[in-house]
């Protein structure tokens, strides 16, 4: 189940966004900062994400249990129009891959980025990270040529922008 996220998933989401974290990109990050990943500082930042009124956070749901999350807002990209949202961060519990949480995080993204006025939809992924690549692509998001290396943690991060359009 895809629902709106709430104040007491924030736990929950931080937990996923660790693990798939240390998951997903080692071998992109060094170890150590993977491994230093506290999801209590990330549930501080996720209660702040929440509060934004710009900001969509969707969790994907097993049962009872939290398995991903999709957080969207307007595009930070200083070459966007208003009408571009961004995902900002989407993430799914290593142990659920492959069950469609992702795919349906995405639809459901798009589905409420309608009626928000969005037309298109990015997303910046680590180069190198070829099963993300393959993810969005295989969900119809392109890349748009725009590359930026950002230095974060004390190294660097090569990322490539992915588009989608959004049909009305």
């Amino acid at each position: 189940m895809i629902r709106l996220a709430v104040q007491s998933d924030v736990d929950a989401i931080a937990r996923v966004h660790v693990k798939t974290w240390q998951s997903a990109y080692r071998g992109h990050m060094p170890d150590a900062h993977l491994d230093s990943l506290d999801p209590a500082k990330r549930a501080a930042m996720w209660s702040k994400a929440l509060e934004q009124p710009s900001s969509l956070v969707l969790v994907a749901t097993s049962g009872s249990t939290l398995v991903g999350f999709c957080s969207s807002q307007p595009s930070r990209d200083t070459d966007a129009t208003p009408n571009v949202c961004e995902i900002v961060a989407i993430y799914v519990d290593p142990a659920f891959s492959r069950c469609g949480f992702g795919s349906s995080l995405v639809e459901e993204t798009v589905k409420l980025a309608r009626p928000r006025n969005f037309t298109e939809l990015t997303l910046w992924v680590l180069t190198d990270n070829a099963p993300a690549r393959q993810f969005y692509q295989a969900r119809g998001f392109e890349t748009d040529g725009c590359t930026k290396t950002e230095e974060r943690w004390g190294f660097p991060l090569h990322q490539t922008r992915y588009r989608r359009g959004i049909v009305p």
